[in-house]
């Protein structure tokens, strides 16, 4: 998911310059790999998501075969549990350089020991690893007063994210805008408020829907569009909270293809209770849409509240609703936030700016 999703781009122009392999949980789903160039070489290696000691040590003892055989000169992990295993293994192969990046914690949200065992692990990360990259600059600031990362330990490429936006792809198109509302029966002068990511409650969605419930019961031209995987079984249970509204709100499991929903919609809407970054925001930008989100670190650093969109609290339906209200009643300044978000994400977050900078990086670790 990482490789195709976020960073398919970086990846296929390092294999112009090196010798690249990939080491991930293909669990039998080739097209992760769909955007990735043939060059690259495939190491397809188990790690389960939740934590299990018997499936860990096995993927740990992989991961050291692996590093063992192929003797890397850098490595680089991205998601916290393969973080984790990666910087154990290629710490005791000796690997010369180790690189993590930071996208969010697990543990924000969590409370009691649970919370301060798996904010150990990130601290585990940092020592192991001898290079360490953040997708914002308000997480990494988050970090340093959590005492998981020191002063100066850590960079943050350009104003945020791991990799940027393909501006050219994710751009305002009047073709989706009219082709994607004939097709999920939207009128062309209804509202759309857009969800993008996966159906978790840490995602907010249950404010979200709250929140348009209210909306929906004074306005009767605004439509709910929810695009993602429903990892958690939530769907039946959201349509029961819709209510009445679920006649005004479409689901879209995972797509390849989200900026085409992103062109037919109006605001993007986040509620989140914890980001790395929020990529999906400069995307949804990169299309020209205004976004409200949470007022947590990552989404501050993806919305410009007042420029690019609003924020608000994490965890509160009546709040998101006032912010979203805002929005649906006030057309100037919608059209405003409008005119905002592509210029700023084409300025401050386009993928070839991010690339730049990590092959900059790579460069100098692998030269030193």
């Amino acid at each position: 998911m990482v490789a195709r999703v976020f960073l398919a781009h970086q990846i296929n122009t390092l294999v112009e310059l090196y010798d690249v392999t990939i080491i991930a949980n293909l669990n039998g789903d080739h097209s992760i790999l769909d955007n990735i160039s043939n060059k690259v070489n495939i190491v397809n290696l188990p790690i389960k998501r939740d934590i299990s000691l018997l499936s860990d040590l096995k993927s740990l003892f992989l991961l050291i075969v692996v590093f063992y055989k192929n003797r890397f000169s850098l490595v680089h992990s991205v998601s916290p549990k393969a973080g984790l295993l990666t910087a154990i293994a290629a710490f005791i192969i000796r690997i010369p350089k180790r690189l993590h990046t930071f996208t969010g914690q697990v543990w924000l949200t969590k409370k009691g020991v649970g919370r301060w065992f798996l904010r150990l692990l990130d601290k585990v990360i940092v020592v192991l690893n001898t290079n360490i990259i953040v997708d914002s600059f308000s997480q990494q600031d988050f970090l340093i007063k959590e005492n998981v990362l020191s002063v100066n330990s850590s960079i943050v490429f350009g104003c945020g994210s791991i990799s940027g936006v393909d501006v050219d792809h994710f751009q305002p198109s009047k073709i989706y805008r009219s082709l994607i509302r004939q097709q999920l029966n939207i009128k062309n002068d209804y509202l759309i408020f857009l969800f993008v990511g996966r159906l978790k409650k840490e995602k907010g969605i249950f404010e979200l829907v709250e929140a348009f419930r209210g909306i929906s019961a004074s306005h009767d031209n605004v439509a709910l569009l929810i695009v993602g995987p429903d990892e958690e079984g939530l769907k039946k249970e959201l349509n029961e909270s819709l209510g009445l509204c679920k006649e005004f709100t479409r689901f879209i499991n995972f797509t390849k293809e989200p900026e085409r929903y992103m062109a037919a919609s109006d605001i993007l809407v986040l509620p989140s209770y914890r980001e790395g970054f929020g990529n999906v925001v400069i995307e949804a930008a990169s299309c020209g849409l205004p976004s409200i989100g949470s007022n947590i670190y990552g989404l501050i650093d993806a919305i410009k509240s007042g420029e690019t969109g609003l924020l608000v609290p994490a965890k509160s339906s009546r709040l998101l609703e006032g912010a979203m209200l805002k929005l649906t009643d006030n057309n100037k300044l919608r059209n405003e936030m409008s005119l905002n978000p592509r210029e700023r994400a084409t300025r401050y977050f386009s993928k070839d700016s991010i690339t730049l900078e990590i092959l900059k990086l790579y460069k100098e670790l692998i030269n030193e």
